[in-house]
């Protein structure tokens, strides 16, 4: 039964007939209206808490945080994931420029050790050339046939031979020599 005017209003106590009242009578409602009034405010209570939950912002900031905290986790889960994955793929990337440049290395080294080879054929050959330029330079100057041996001596005809410059000549060539070897 409800506290409200019905309630109050169904309440007889027949004093004014017997001019006296029941005193166990008025006990009982008393005691009827106690219990009421009591469960009424425990309701009330009651109420009162599930309003200030609903309408405390540590409630909802708490659960707030909890969904954060658990997207953030996920989401860190995911970076790290992706992270991994960057980095794997960035140390596949690594080693295959790293081989790459070995070859690049490899192939400019072999492609150099060639054209040192050409080179000094190269010398060489021009070498050949002018040594045997040199020679017929030299049998040119002394042909056999031009000077008869009789008519001078061994010794005389040696340093006829010999042109003066001669030694400052092939001084020079040696230098042009060495030059192109070095």
């Amino acid at each position: 039964m409800a506290l409200d005017q019905a309630y109050f209003d169904s309440i007889h106590i027949d004093v004014v007939k017997k001019k006296y009242y029941n005193a166990n009578k008025v006990e009982a409602v008393f005691a009827d209206i106690r219990q009421q009034a009591q469960a009424l405010q425990d309701e009330n209570e009651a109420l009162r808490k599930k309003l200030a939950e609903k309408n405390d912002p540590s409630a909802e900031l708490t659960d707030a945080i909890y969904s954060a905290q658990s997207v953030y986790r996920a989401i860190i889960e995911r970076a790290n994931q992706r992270a991994e994955a960057i980095l794997e793929q960035a140390e596949q990337q690594r080693l295959a420029i790293l081989d790459q440049n070995q070859q690049q290395r490899d192939y400019a080294v072999q492609a150099v050790d060639e054209c040192l080879r050409r080179v000094r054929d190269q010398q060489q050959a021009a070498i050949d050339t002018i040594n045997a330029a040199w020679q017929e330079f030299l049998c040119g100057l002394y042909p056999e046939e031009a000077v008869p041996a009789v008519r001078r001596g061994p010794a005389e005809s040696a340093a006829e031979a010999i042109p003066p410059d001669l030694s400052e000549k092939v001084d020079a060539i040696a230098r042009e020599i060495f030059a192109m070897d070095n």
